[in-house]
């Protein structure tokens, strides 16, 4: 019997085999080698491409410091693809690597000057600091390098979420959010309701057209601010000048001296039309108010002060409650 043609079958076969082995090894081998020449700036250029398209979880995974790294202060809610959700603007990333000049061969680590450009206006940029340390093992995509922990602070930035009801950033909503919460570099779409929104407004150092705001990450620059609304104001005046009018009554009273300062030992009531206290710029939650002490009791035996201060102070017992005005003497 004459198997000849089944056993060229066989050895056809079987070279076949190992001629695609061949090719997936040298493909494997290939890519490996490619990866091992990536320079620190290849790999920042390929970090920053994930955090360019918003692949924010995949960024993470080559940075896992940033969910671990004063994890108590910071929160990553928005360290995820969701959070890149509607980005208002276009975002550019360009990389310099900065000469090192150490003799050391293992373990140096390089840095890049990185700047980031928002819709590619130059006036509307900033530069940031990272450094990648080589590594003896291959790191997925950014082959022989890994990001160092030096870069935590200038690769990402922190916003503050108080005084915040709701916060929306992308398609990641937080309902009473509390502290820091952490971004990598970038545009983002926001929508933030301040506590107590009838007494105070918030304003978006970036607005948009349809009332949201936009984050354009820096270090420098808050996304938004929290401001006393027209109630509020109105509100603050009325209280202070209530409590000025309480205290310079026009009767000289020295037990309310430790309340009231030199007010209580005033001969003359308060004249909030020629006369008004003076309210300071409102600082959080706190103002300085001033008011003129006016003519006061020769028979008290002490010299005072043209004018008496107050280190005042507004209270929101919880979200939705009124107001209430604490001033004390400021020693």
């Amino acid at each position: 019997m004459n198997n000849t043609p089944q056993r060229k079958r066989w050895v056809a076969a079987a070279s076949c085999v190992g001629l695609v082995a061949a090719i997936a090894g040298g493909g494997y081998w290939s890519n490996y080698v490619y990866l091992s020449d990536l320079t620190a700036l290849d790999a920042w250029n390929r970090y920053m491409d994930l955090v360019k398209d918003g692949k924010y979880n995949d960024a993470v995974r080559y940075f896992p410091e940033l969910v671990t790294l004063f994890d108590d202060k910071n929160s990553h809610d928005f360290l995820t693809d969701a959070a890149h959700a509607h980005a208002p603007s276009k975002v550019t990333f360009e990389g310099r690597a900065v000469p090192n000049n150490s003799t050391e061969n293992e373990g140096i680590w390089t840095e890049i000057e990185g700047t980031v450009r928002f819709n590619d206006r130059a006036s509307d940029s900033y530069s940031f600091s990272s450094y990648f340390k080589e590594t003896t093992r291959r790191n997925g995509q950014l082959g022989m390098w890994k990001i160092d922990t030096f870069s935590y602070g200038s690769m990402t930035t922190v916003i503050d979420t108080d005084g915040l009801r709701s916060i929306r950033v992308g398609d990641i909503l937080v309902s009473n959010p509390r502290g820091s919460y952490l971004l990598l570099p970038g545009s983002y779409r926001v929508e933030a309701t301040p506590k107590n929104p009838d007494y105070w407004t918030l304003n978006y150092e970036h607005p948009l057209a349809d009332g949201a705001g936009e984050i354009r990450t820096n270090m420098w620059t808050s996304p938004f601010t929290i401001e006393p609304s027209e109630k509020l104001t109105q509100w603050i005046q009325t209280e202070s000048e209530a409590f000025a009018a309480s205290c310079r009554t026009g009767t000289p009273d020295p037990a309310r001296q430790r309340t009231c300062g030199a007010l209580a030992f005033s001969t003359e009531p308060l004249d909030l039309v020629n006369d008004p206290p003076f309210i300071g710029p409102l600082e959080n939650t706190r103002f300085t108010l001033t008011v003129g002490t006016g003519p006061t009791d020769p028979n008290a035996g002490k010299k005072f002060p043209q004018g008496t201060s107050f280190e005042c102070r507004i209270d929101f017992a919880y979200d939705g409650a009124t107001p209430t005005l604490e001033c004390t003497l400021d020693k």
